[in-house]
C-alpha cells in the first residue's frame, strides 16, 4: 500500500489484531532493524489498542540481553557475536512466550536483565488475564528459537541511511562518543542484521511489513 496517515496505518494494524480470537493472549511480535522505530511504534500500537479496550503487555527484548561477558565473548565488533550471543531466547520463551501460550499459567516477567548497567534484575511474575495482547518488540526477533511462538507477526522497516541517522541522535549518550557509534552500527549491528535477515527471512514470515522511512505517512503491507 501506499503510505498512510500514521494513525490510520496503526488503527488497520489493531484491527487485525484484534480480530484475533484465541484462548490465550495474542502474542504479537514486531520485529526490525535498530533504530527503525520499532519501539516506538510497538508503544504506540499499544496506546492504540488500549484504547479499544484491550488489556495490554509491554515488552522488549531489550530486558532480555545477555551479560557483557556472553554478548562480547566472540569480540565487541564481531558479527556473528552479535547474531548469537546477544539475547537470550530462552528465557524470552521460557519467561513471557511460553506462559502466554496456549498451556501457559498466564504469569510472565517482564525483564530480566539491564545492560545499561551490567545487572540482573530479580522480579515476580505478573499474571494477566487469558484476553490480554502481548506487544513484544525487537532486533533479530522471528528466528527459530522462537518466531513459532508469535500469533501476530509485524517487520518495521528502515532504510541503513534512515535507521542510521535515528541511531545517531538516539543512542549518542550511550556510547559517549560518535566515533564509537558508528562503528558498533557499521561492524557489528548493520552486518549483523543484515546476516540475519538472510538467513531467517523475517520478510517471509511476517504478517505485515511496515516501511517506516517516513514517519508521518509509512507504508504498510498486509501479507497474510
Amino acid at each position: 500500500m501506499n503510505g498512510f496517515d500514521r494513525k490510520r496505518v496503526l488503527g488497520m494494524i489493531a484491527e487485525k489484531v484484534s480480530d484475533l480470537n484465541l484462548s490465550h493472549p495474542v502474542r504479537v511480535g514486531i520485529d526490525g532493524v535498530s533504530a527503525s522505530g520499532k519501539t516506538f511504534f510497538a508503544d504506540e500500537l499499544g496506546d492504540v489498542l488500549r484504547n479499544m479496550g484491550h488489556e495490554v503487555v509491554r515488552v522488549g527484548m531489550d530486558g532480555f540481553h545477555n551479560p557483557r561477558e556472553t554478548r562480547h565473548r566472540r569480540g565487541v565488533f564481531s558479527v556473528e557475536g552479535y547474531v548469537e550471543d546477544s539475547f537470550n531466547y530462552s528465557a524470552i520463551r521460557e519467561l513471557v512466550l511460553n506462559p502466554l501460550g496456549p498451556l501457559g499459567d498466564l504469569k510472565y516477567h517482564p525483564e530480566i536483565y539491564d545492560h545499561t548497567v551490567e545487572q540482573s534484575i530479580i522480579s515476580s511474575p505478573v499474571e494477566v488475564s487469558s484476553s490480554a495482547i502481548l506487544i513484544l518488540e525487537g532486533v533479530m526477533l522471528f528466528r527459530d528459537e522462537i518466531v513459532d511462538c508469535f500469533d501476530y507477526k509485524i517487520l518495521v522497516q528502515a532504510s541503513d541511511g534512515v535507521a542510521l541517522g535515528r541511531a545517531k541522535k538516539r543512542d549518542l549518550k550511550h556510547f559517549g562518543d560518535i566515533q564509537l557509534l558508528l562503528e558498533k552500527y557499521t561492524k557489528r549491528f548493520m552486518p549483523g542484521q543484515s546476516y540475519y535477515r538472510e538467513k531467517c527471512n523475517p520478510d517471509l514470515v511476517a504478517d505485515a511489513i511496515l516501511l517506516n522511512d517516513d514517519l508521518s505517512k509509512p507504508e504498510l503491507k498486509f501479507l497474510q
